[in-house]
């Protein structure tokens, strides 16, 4: 709770240009947060926060040997795959380029 709040009352939205963790794909932080402020996001935040969702399904099973379970690993990705979707369709409300 603390991590998402740091995030969503960051002003400079600079977190959203870095690299995630694949420990941070599966607590979903990043992508509760991404999914929050999509409405205040740039079209350029918007395609870095789809390409983050994206990539996480990959780059969680890529780090399944790291404590990670396939729990945690499965519901990240379909979490991800949910997210990317929205990011899709704010980005198709709002004319973005892809």
């Amino acid at each position: 709770q603390t991590a998402l709040n740091a995030l969503l009352t960051a002003q400079d939205r600079s977190w959203i240009k870095e690299t995630a963790t694949p420990q941070a794909h599966a607590s979903g932080v990043r992508l509760f947060a991404l999914r929050a402020r999509k409405a205040d996001l740039s079209c350029d935040e918007l395609a870095h926060g789809r390409r983050e969702a994206d990539g996480a399904p990959k780059a969680l099973k890529g780090a399944s040997g790291q404590g990670l379970t396939p729990a945690q690993i499965s519901r990240a990705s379909m979490f991800a795959t949910e997210v990317s979707k929205e990011l899709a369709a704010e980005m198709r409300r709002r004319r973005c380029k892809a």
